[in-house]
């Protein structure tokens, strides 16, 4: 007997995928989100569209591509797409659940945003956008109600159910104007086509909206609200002179006088250059940071202290009344996009801790199919194949780990490898990585654990040197990353660099190894015998560059 009720949602302990339903969050014209936990028990968020939707071929193709584009968006203030089913009866794809209230609701019951909490939204729901629309995707629904304020700052969401730029405009069939009408830019309202500068006008809607409690083009009912979006100027009298100005560009009439995210980015913070970047990233906790005009601050908490300690420690966590703001902890997700976007700006040059500018694409697979050729085999708990949309790896051998050639044969000697890595297995010491100058006895490795430890290290065989001490990331245990690792060659061997995120956490060199050899995936558990559980790992969107 079928769970699913009258109305398509289906009901808690129902399985959808490998994930058991929780509970619903939600539901709209599109359909349903639920609050489900994959197999290792993480917490995520799963839209299903609604049935008549799925059963259109015009609407799955145009879910397929935007699935596709969703996943390449960088996780700067958004909730990433881990997953999706592009093929089933039911459409669905899967995001890092975000813990929060949306914007909608606490402007709603608290009131509208002030001073530092409102340029932090400002600022984040900028590096949300220059993120997404780096990916190639638009919006096209940005509105308070798709930004939740989680404890880190907010996260702009929903962005997988976007229109990707490029797609033919014939696939958006009349009726299905994508967007809320007190936050659509006007162009979309006179049929013009809708671009990233849409997205831009929505942002300053949600800005005003979120300092008075009112859209900047009012009316008693959406025909009014309409008509003055095409015609009328914005209400931005209760904004501050410096953030007006902004704003102001940003509802521009004309798509082409708007700024685009990254300028957007660039006026509201100062324009970082690469030296700020590398500041930006390594600051120490408590004794040096730095704050800037969206009083943010980059805190990185280390030596085990909990974030509220650290926060607490540099006067970044405030009491207002009887409850706690920690919307400066905002400074975590905005100076942390402000520093890539600054490394996108520059290249990376002179920035130490950015990871090094791409001279050469060598390869690059998002396993959306299997011309790529990456192995396959084995059975049960054992076994390495494509799923999912990515490419797992799940180690229960004779073997401590396991691992996987990428299918790129001659590479040169100094390269640089990433891909989005995610340990699905429980036990804190499983690990997931990639490797570098593999040449059948000795490799090279960068490994991040189920507790968010990463490592670095020369292994052959069961031997394994590690070339610095395990660092801690900031991600939280199980968390899928994207981890980035610099193998080149140094005046004393070989080096390595290594990025979670987009942040620097550790390096070492070497000075024995191969000059050259593969890449690949890593993944397994230290001292783990036969008999015990499996240790599986997910990964996607894996490329290879001479840096």
């Amino acid at each position: 007997m079928s769970s699913v009720s009258a109305d398509g949602t289906r009901r808690p302990g129902e399985r959808l995928g490998r994930y058991r339903l929780l509970n619903v969050l939600g539901s709209g014209g599109m359909g349903t989100v639920y609050l489900a936990e994959d197999d290792g028990g993480g917490k995520v968020a799963i839209k299903e569209i609604h049935p008549k939707l799925s059963a259109r071929p015009e609407f799955r193709e145009r879910f397929r591509r935007e699935v596709k584009a969703a996943r390449k968006v960088r996780p700067f203030c958004t909730a990433p797409v881990l997953d999706a089913d592009v093929d089933g009866e039911r459409l669905y794809v899967v995001t890092e659940y975000i813990a929060g209230r949306t914007l909608e609701d606490t402007v709603t019951e608290n009131g509208p945003l002030r001073g530092a909490d409102l340029e932090a939204l400002a600022v984040g729901v900028a590096a949300a956008l220059s993120a997404i629309h780096g990916a190639g995707v638009v919006h096209r629904d940005l509105k308070p109600a798709n930004i939740l304020l989680s404890p880190y700052g907010p996260r702009v969401i929903d962005f997988g159910i976007a229109q990707t730029l490029g797609t033919d405009s014939r696939m958006t069939q009349t009726g299905e104007t994508m967007g809320t009408p007190s936050f659509m830019a006007p162009e979309g309202l006179i049929g013009r086509p809708i671009t990233t500068a849409a997205d831009v006008f929505t942002w300053g809607c949600v800005v005003v909206w979120a300092a008075t409690g009112q859209p900047p083009f009012p009316g008693d009912n959406v025909g009014e609200v309409l008509y003055r979006t095409v015609h009328d100027e914005p209400r931005l009298d209760r904004l501050e002179p410096g953030l007006r100005r902004i704003v102001s560009r940003a509802t521009a009439k004309d798509p082409a006088r708007r700024p685009d995210a990254s300028e957007l980015l660039r006026m509201l913070t100062g324009k970082p250059d690469a030296e700020e970047a590398a500041r930006y990233m390594t600051l120490p906790p408590a004794a040096n940071h730095r704050s800037g005009p969206a009083r943010g601050r980059h805190v990185r908490p280390r030596d085990g202290r909990t974030l509220l300690t650290t926060l607490r420690s540099a006067g970044l966590w405030r009491t207002a009344g009887r409850r706690r703001v920690a919307w400066a902890v905002t400074g975590l997700c905005a100076t942390a996009a402000i520093a890539a976007t600054a490394f996108m700006l520059t290249g990376g040059d002179g920035a130490g801790d950015a990871p090094p500018a791409a001279d050469e694409h060598l390869f690059g697979d998002g396993f959306s199919d299997r011309s790529k050729g990456w192995d396959e085999g084995g059975v049960n708990d054992y076994f390495h194949r494509y799923e999912n949309g990515g490419y797992t790896i799940s180690q229960n051998s004779t073997d401590e780990f396991g691992t996987q050639d990428a299918p790129a044969p001659g590479l040169p000697a100094d390269i640089m490898v990433s891909a989005k890595v995610r340990v699905v297995s429980q036990d804190p010491n499983d690990e997931a990585g990639l490797y570098c100058r593999n040449d059948g006895t000795t490799r090279f490795e960068a490994v991040l654990s189920r507790d968010g430890r990463v490592g670095i290290r020369r292994t052959a065989g069961r031997n394994r040197v590690e070339l610095a001490p395990a660092a801690a990331s900031s991600t939280g245990p199980g968390a899928a990353v994207q981890l980035r690792m610099l193998c080149e060659t140094s005046a004393e061997g070989t080096r390595l660099k290594v990025w979670v995120d987009g942040h620097k956490v550790i390096e070492g060199t070497s000075a024995e190894g191969p000059v050259t050899g593969n890449s690949g995936l890593v993944a397994g558990r230290p001292g783990r015998g036969y008999a015990a559980p499996a240790s599986v790992a997910f990964f996607d969107d894996v490329a290879i560059d001479r840096p």
